[in-house]
């Protein structure tokens, strides 16, 4: 069964990010589920977000989980 999780999301570059509800699908073969209780946003999420390395928007930021 799909989960609902919080996440901070980037949908344009420079513009402000927002805490929305992301959908995680079932786990596949091979994978698991893991609760995250808190997550940072790193200095390479920043540069997602000012587009530095990527400009294919949204971003869900705080990869380091």
């Amino acid at each position: 069964m799909p989960q609902q999780v919080r996440g901070v999301v980037a949908h344009k570059k420079g513009e402000p990010v927002s805490l929305e509800t992301v959908v995680v699908p079932d786990p596949g073969p091979g994978e698991a589920v893991v609760k995250v209780q808190a997550c940072g946003v790193c200095h390479t999420d920043l540069h997602y977000r000012e587009g530095g390395i990527n400009d294919e928007f949204p971003f869900l930021l705080g990869h380091e989980a």
